[in-house]
């Protein structure tokens, strides 16, 4: 009986002893696959976390405005209406800063009619010379003007001298740019292609243009006032490539040897001064004064005649522009902008055949309906100089065009 008891005990522990070990085997099991289950889990995590840090460094701002505009007559071209609708700008900016210092931005415009790059370029500090940063890819050219946002802009576009000289606004280069975190000082030295045909054009020669800006601000807070001062030069030059005739800006035939460069430079002078006066105001304005050329682009193998009729132009121009922008009350902004623009300052009239100056007044009204909306009334009134060549729409020319513009924008920010 004894040993039956001992042989009954023995194999009920023998049974609870498997069966606890299996059991504690199908629990480890379990176990290890949750662990496993979480491991994985902790590398998704990590993964989105690293990824969520990525898109945190990425900043995407844009606007859109909407626009209509009424022409005056001597605007308006056979069956064209005397009005449109269109999307002026439609841009979206990209700006990505996977480190301190190190500034990545990609800018396309998607406005009526238009696809079109307007910025791309990176932007890195440069550690061993402090305040200093080194621009490089597709950006504005140094000039206030130019470099003030059309988000911004008081007016619906920029001046006829600036459109003129800088047409399209941007240029691939590379830029060193300077500003004093104790100085009041801004400094801007970039070497771009100079091309003026198109931003994303590759360079048609092997010559750089050179352009360079300073500004200097003051600040007198006790009276209210801040004041911007600066100049700019600008350096280059356009190749004779297949014409070794030029017309001077005086009218006078001459010659250069293909392979020479036709002179590209001007100088120019700025300021701007901000008031803290019945409820804010601004005077700003830019001269600019210099010589511009244009390449002939006649074949090399037309005829000697053929060159002589459309030669390389040289010609002295200058220019300015002048805004005075009064704020009335927190949302309406008052502005009202004069600037001239002449592109032969050597000849006048008859004589200077299509290159005659014009004068342009404008008047405008901004409403800023919150941080996003800003609506925008504008007419802008330009003078032309009277000349043989400048017809209006009934044909006739040596008479003032009547080409005003009414246009009204809705700006939406985001």
């Amino acid at each position: 009986m004894k040993k039956f008891f001992t042989l009954l005990f023995l194999s009920v522990t023998g049974i609870t002893g498997f069966a606890q070990t299996t059991v504690t085997d199908s629990l480890k099991e379990v176990i290890s696959n949750h662990e496993g289950k979480l491991t994985a889990l902790d590398e998704r995590v990590l993964v989105n976390e690293a990824d969520l840090a990525k898109l945190n460094k990425i900043k995407v701002s844009g606007y859109v405005q909407a626009q209509w505009e009424y022409y005056g007559k001597d605007l308006v071209k056979t069956n064209e209406p005397t009005n449109t609708f269109y999307i002026r700008r439609a841009r979206i900016k990209f700006t990505y800063e996977p480190a301190d210092g190190v500034k990545f931005v990609l800018q396309p415009d998607f406005s009526t009619g238009n696809l079109s790059l307007k910025d791309a370029y990176a932007v890195v500090n440069l550690p061993f010379l402090k305040d200093w940063t080194l621009w490089a890819g597709q950006f504005n050219r140094p000039d206030y003007e130019v470099e003030y946002s059309s988000s911004q802009r008081e007016v619906l576009e920029r001046s006829r001298l600036i459109r003129a000289i800088y047409p399209g606004e941007r240029e691939i280069g590379a830029k060193l740019e300077y500003i004093g975190s104790k100085v009041p000082l801004k400094f801007q030295l970039m070497a771009m292609n100079g091309n003026f045909t198109g931003a994303n054009a590759k360079d048609v020669d092997s010559r750089k243009d050179i352009m360079a800006r300073l500004v200097y601000s003051i600040k007198m807070p006790s009276a209210g006032l801040g004041i911007d001062i600066g100049g700019t030069g600008y350096f280059g030059g356009n190749k004779a490539k297949t014409n070794q005739y030029v017309l001077e800006s005086n009218g006078v035939a001459d010659s250069v040897a293909v392979g020479d460069y036709l002179k590209k430079q001007w100088f120019g002078a700025e300021i701007q001064l901000f008031a803290d006066v019945l409820g804010g105001l601004a005077l700003k304005g830019e001269y600019i004064t210099g010589t511009n050329s244009t390449p002939s682009t006649i074949a090399s193998t037309a005829t000697m005649a053929a060159k002589k009729a459309d030669p390389n132009k040289v010609n002295n121009f200058s220019g300015y522009y002048v805004y005075l922008i009064k704020n009335i009350g927190p949302k309406n902004q008052f502005v009202a902008k004069y600037d001239f623009y002449d592109p032969n300052t050597k000849l006048s009239g008859d004589a200077a055949g299509s290159n005659v100056y014009y004068k342009t007044l404008t008047l405008a009204w901004q409403c800023y309906v919150n941080d996003n909306i800003r609506i925008s009334l504008n007419y802008e009134m330009p003078q032309n100089e009277k000349s043989a060549s400048v017809k209006n729409i009934a044909g006739t020319g040596s008479t003032q065009l009547n080409d005003n513009t009414l246009g009204i924008r809705i700006q939406a920010k985001f």
